[in-house]
């Protein structure tokens, strides 16, 4: 088995390498960034060629491609990869929305990726743990309307984003103690050290941003339920790791709190934490469980009067289960994982 990460040197393609180990530890590795060069991972040494290579004539195909690219060299290569062979997921915007195109959650809709499919769209890191809680509450009682506020981590911006940002926290913070200053006015407020900064790249004349957008249009897609009312609003916190969305639920049928918390903790990849006060639910607790969607906080709204509407707080790593872990657990529905945790449930063992 050939597997190829176009983009192996970021934050995502590191991930993925680490959960190939796991899923199919034989497999051989052609690994691709913007220019050759040797990365270290794992103890290992890995040779990455330019991602060009693969547009020569006598570039070698393979069976499956992760692709963690900006939308423009997906747009790029995405087809070249097909051209060449492989099944392809894509991380990026490029074709999520394409309505030939797969837009698929392990957990949620992975039988869109059948044996006849070349190439999916892996979602947004808020979407993909907020559809795996939304989908278990869908089943059973039916969706009305969806707010979502998400608190989304530094990470999700780059590898470069990320060191910019501790680098410039640690001499914020250290600037501030040598002053005695303890109200950030020595911090940049147009930065993200010690700050909340609106998600408001690509706002479009609705009002609304390129992140909110993926998260209300996305899930439409994937729970399919095209006219769901949702409506969301994100913004960047001084966290490495780890996105957080708290969500108001509108369900079509009443139910109690505890038919609410058994279908949520039924949910595929769902770490379901039962009370109110969202004990072990916090962005950092999601670096120490990767691979799983944190829920709960489960309440009534205050505003409710029949049984239908709730609060509840979702969380995940951006980087695993908002990214390659679902990337790595849809390829598995064409090449079984020897890890059962990266298997999607239809093939996951009991």
């Amino acid at each position: 088995m050939r597997i190829c990460i176009l983009g192996a040197t970021g934050l995502v393609g590191s991930e993925l390498l680490t959960l190939i180990a796991r899923a199919w530890p034989t497999a051989e590795l052609a690994l691709y960034a913007s220019r050759d060069q040797t990365l270290a991972h794992g103890g290992d040494t890995h040779e990455v060629q330019a991602a060009s290579s693969l547009e020569r004539g006598d570039a070698p195909g393979g069976d499956l491609a992760f692709v963690a690219l900006d939308d423009q060299y997906s747009a790029r290569y995405c087809p070249r990869l097909v051209e060449l062979g492989y099944r392809v997921i894509d991380k990026s915007n490029t074709y999520r929305m394409n309505p030939e195109v797969p837009l698929v959650v392990a957990g949620v809709n992975h039988h869109r990726a059948t044996s006849a499919t070349k190439l999916v769209a892996n979602p947004n890191c808020t979407t993909i743990p907020l559809t795996l809680a939304l989908e278990p509450l869908r089943a059973r009682f039916g969706l009305g309307e969806i707010t979502v506020s998400s608190y989304q981590a530094i990470s999700g911006a780059g590898l470069a984003p990320l060191s910019r940002f501790v680098d410039m926290t640690v001499e914020g913070f250290t600037r501030m103690q040598t002053a005695g200053e303890l109200w950030g006015e020595l911090l940049d407020p147009a930065e993200y050290p010690g700050n909340v900064v609106p998600h408001s790249g690509k706002t479009d004349d609705s009002g609304f941003s390129s992140e909110e957008r993926k998260l209300v249009n996305e899930s439409r897609k994937i729970l399919e339920l095209p006219e769901l009312g949702i409506s969301a609003q994100c913004c960047r916190v001084p966290v490495p790791a780890g996105h957080y969305e708290n969500v108001w639920i509108e369900l079509e049928r009443g139910a109690d709190a505890e038919e609410i918390s058994e279908a949520l903790a039924s949910g595929p990849f769902v770490h379901y934490h039962p009370g109110a006060d969202g004990a072990g639910l916090t962005a950092l607790a999601t670096v120490h469980r990767r691979d799983h969607a944190l829920v709960g906080r489960l309440r009534k709204d205050n505003r409710d009067t029949d049984g239908r509407r709730w609060c509840l707080t979702v969380a995940a790593d951006n980087l695993r289960l908002g990214a390659a872990t679902n990337a790595v657990r849809i390829a598995s529905a064409w090449f079984p994982a020897s890890d059962p945790l990266l298997g999607i449930p239809s093939l996951r063992q009991a």
